[in-house]
């Protein structure tokens, strides 16, 4: 029987596939690609990894073993470069294919074909050429690294047509967000509606790939439409093309986004559904939607979740920040983990001068400063304008008539100002005018009359200047109480102690997680002190008649029983969140909500499985598991605990087994199972924690694995 010369063979194939793709690439753009091509054609994205691959190992071969004459060295050199340029031949033609289905960018594509082509050329005509290149050192090398350029070259210009600009760069080159807006200027279109076309539409629908013919970068071409026509219509029934493809089922060919790409949440479905209903518009802005109006509702909520202004300079002592707090002013963080700071006053007849003298210790913090209807004098704004970080300040209801508000242009970050209530004067308000950043004034009863309203938006187009509003009520959300303890773990008990410096207001609590209500929950008295035996979560909130009631305050507390005297970690954790590994979970170290530090451990891929281990014989009747929710970010609660216990590792005892309940939304939160069981002496105890197999179907990766995180175990 005749040898089969698989060399010779795929030498002809090659010559074959790079003539044609000469042909194809003069003449192909000219030329009907048949179905049974196309697909074909949709194999590339399959294929170009084996060319790739061979490619680049020949390299390495070749640049390493050009000297070496031996038969094996030869051949295997050979065959890599045969196999590269035979793969490379018939994935550059089934990307040729693929490019005639159109959709693409043309000048990116128009790169992406050549750079393809050339790599598929080099390859041959390095097998071709291969003993003639091995002749030097110099060849070789100049040859693999043409080769290297013309894959990253090929390989950037592909991913930039599947995946969007800048894709392979972006980790290292990451776009330019832009500078965010409050939600006074927010407008419906710009900050709430685009962000959700640019994270879920554009990649498929932009200038370098508008498939179906939709470009849906700019306002333009949202107008056009596509080659289906419009995308929307309000006074159609359902609204439109856009609504009417959100709302088919994910497994329809038709349905947008396609399955496999990130999917619209609930929220966003909403807000485009309320956006095209209420007429589409590209200039409305939020704040001139009605008060009680759904879009405007919903956009005020992701703009105050989007907006977290990041700060440049250092957060201040907190001993410092302690010692300001009286029971007439209050300094607090304006967010968690944030070193802006927000003042309030409160009672006119405590106030005086040197309050806010006081400030100075902080001023480069203060970025939020509330004087509302504090005895505060025009001499006052020179203290004022030291702090140079101002965002908002507020003098409604003061004595200031304007005759020093060129005091505040060292506020180069003022954003928002209100005099509310004062006897300003529209003279006055010309001292505004070096404000770069100034976007909002408010003016309500002041006494200007509509005629000089007119002219200062005339005068300031950049500012908007509100007017009507009656002065009052401007606080109108209380302080939460500060919890304070010297540790959130302890031995034998915690002292708690809660504060508050609003005067007649009332703090209520909880030691069982529940919120607080303002009828049946304890209240804390200045003169108590919460002493804590046990695990516990306290929940706290501030009330005042008049006011609306504060924002929960939470903290968990740990009580540490019993110590095992090792530990050992049956699977491995993630090895981005392996943490100190066993120690981890019986070292009383607690984490935050930030998964990334050193005091969690992450699964994903196999279920949480741990040894405790005691030297001697030990009764237990409960296990405390320690875990975190971090929604967004697929970090679950577990979908199964179990606790087993016995006297040697293959010995054990199922003790407790629990399904905790599962989030309907998305939210980050530590959170802790109590597994209580009949009392056992033992000697190890085993704990598996058991990770979400697929995310619900309402979170925006439904499907995907979900993690589990576990900080500490307390044991009693």
């Amino acid at each position: 029987m005749k040898e089969i010369r698989w060399p010779s063979i795929l030498y002809n194939f090659c010559l074959a596939c790079n003539s044609l793709l000469v042909f194809l690439a003069l003449f192909g753009r000219h030329l009907d690609v048949p179905a049974w091509l196309q697909v074909a054609g949709r194999m590339h994205p399959l294929l170009l990894h084996f060319p790739i691959a061979c490619l680049l190992l020949a390299a390495i071969w070749e640049t390493t073993t050009y000297t070496r004459k031996e038969n094996f060295f030869r051949n295997t050199g050979d065959w890599l470069l045969l196999l590269a340029a035979a793969s490379a031949g018939i994935t550059a033609l089934t990307g040729l294919f693929l490019s005639n289905e159109g959709g693409y960018d043309d000048s990116t594509l128009r790169f992406h074909r050549w750079s393809g082509l050339f790599v598929s050329w080099l390859a041959f005509g390095w097998y071709v050429l291969r003993q003639q290149v091995r002749i030097s050192k110099l060849r070789t090398g100049i040859v693999s690294i043409a080769g290297f350029v013309l894959i990253v070259l090929a390989g950037h210009l592909g991913a930039t047509l599947t995946h969007g600009k800048n894709y392979l760069l972006a980790p290292i080159m990451p776009e330019k967000h832009p500078e965010q807006v409050a939600l006074e200027d927010a407008l419906v279109f710009q900050d709430v509606v685009r962000p959700i076309l640019k994270e879920k539409c554009i990649s498929c629908h932009n200038a370098r790939k508008s498939k179906g013919d939709l470009n849906m970068e700019s306002e333009a071409t949202l107008l056009q439409g596509g080659k289906n026509g419009a995308l929307w219509d309000s006074s159609a029934a359902g609204y439109g093309l856009l609504l009417r493809r959100i709302h088919l089922p994910v497994v329809e060919k038709e349905h947008m986004p396609p399955q496999g790409k990130p999917q619209l949440t609930d929220e966003e479905v909403r807000m485009l559904y309320f956006w095209i209903k209420s007429g589409a518009s590209f200039t409305q802005k939020v704040v001139d939607l009605p008060e009680n109006d759904t879009l405007r509702i919903l956009a005020t909520a992701r703009l105050q979740v989007a907006v977290v202004e990041q700060f440049d300079f250092p957060a201040a002592d907190e001993n410092t920040i302690r010692q300001l707090n009286n029971d007439f002013r209050t300094v607090h963080p304006l967010a968690a983990n944030s070193p802006a700071l927000a003042v309030d006053f409160y009672g006119q007849s405590a106030f005086n001068i040197q309050a806010l003298h006081e400030l100075d210790k902080v001023k480069t913090q203060i970025v939020q400063l509330n004087l509302n209807k504090m005895p505060v004098q025009d001499a006052d704004l020179s203290i004022v304008s030291r702090f140079v970080n101002l965002r908002k300040l507020n003098l409604a209801g003061t004595a200031i008539t304007g005759a020093t508000l060129s005091e505040l242009k060292s506020l180069r970050e003022l954003r928002q100002l209100t005099l509310s209530g004062t006897p300003v004067k529209a003279a006055n308000l010309d001292g505004l005018r070096d404000l770069p950043k100034l976007s909002v004034v408010h003016l309500w009863n002041t006494g200007l009359t509509d005629a000089e309203l007119a002219e200062l938006r005339q005068q300031m187009p950049q500012v908007r200047f509100e007017s009507g509003f009656s002065g009052a009520g401007v606080v109108a959300q209380l302080n939460a109480a500060i919890i304070e303890s010297p540790d959130d773990v302890f031995y034998d008990s915690a002292k708690v102690v809660l504060k508050n410096f609003i005067p007649g207001a009332v703090v209520r609590y909880t030691l069982d997680g529940s919120p607080p209500d303002s009828l049946n929950s304890p209240i804390f008295s200045a003169k108590d002190t919460i002493v804590l035996k046990k695990n516990c979560t306290l929940n706290s909130k501030t009330y005042l008649p008049g006011w609306t009631s504060s924002v929960l305050a939470t903290r968990s507390f740990f009580k540490v029983g019993i110590t095992p005297d090792s530990a050992a970690l049956i699977t491995q954790p993630d090895p981005q969140y392996r943490a100190l590994g066993a120690e981890t979970l019986i070292n009383h170290k607690i984490g935050d909500t930030d998964y990334k530090t050193n005091k969690w451990v992450g699964y994903r891929e196999t279920p949480l499985e741990c040894m405790l281990f005691f030297k001697r014989p030990t009764l237990l009747s409960s296990a405390y598991v320690s875990t975190l929710a971090h929604i967004g970010n697929y970090v679950m609660p577990p979908a199964e605990i179990q606790i087993w216990g016995g006297d040697a590792p293959n010995r054990l005892v199922l003790l407790h087994k629990m399904q905790p309940e599962q989030p309907t939304k998305l939210a980050k939160y530590r959170v802790g199972y109590e597994c209580a069981f009949p009392p056992r002496t033992m000697k190890v105890m085993k704990i598996v924690l058991k990770p979400v197999a697929k995310l619900p179907a309402w979170h925006p990766q439904k499907g995907e694995k979900g993690w589990v995180f576990m900080d500490e175990v307390f044991l009693n």
